[in-house]
């Protein structure tokens, strides 16, 4: 999970997710977390309230809705 946010905190400032440049950001990741934990559990919030807050649940399509494309924008303004 550090890793990760490490990688992405690399991406976010430097466009490069080598191994080399991760590693200079996984300090930066680490407070990154304790802050998100701390804030959690100032708000309260469980372990699964914060899971499913990060990675929510997609709504299922209906059968007819599954092999549609995109909705197709009118012309008209």
């Amino acid at each position: 999970m550090i890793y990760e946010t490490a990688k992405a905190l690399a991406l976010a400032g430097n466009g490069v997710g080598t191994p080399r440049v991760v590693k200079l950001y996984i300090d930066d990741a680490r407070e990154v977390l304790r802050g998100v934990a701390n804030a959690a559990k100032r708000q309260g919030w469980t372990v699964d309230e914060m899971v499913l807050a990060l990675d929510p649940p997609k709504p299922k399509l209906k059968p007819g809705e599954r092999h549609q494309g995109p909705p197709l924008a009118s012309s008209e303004p």
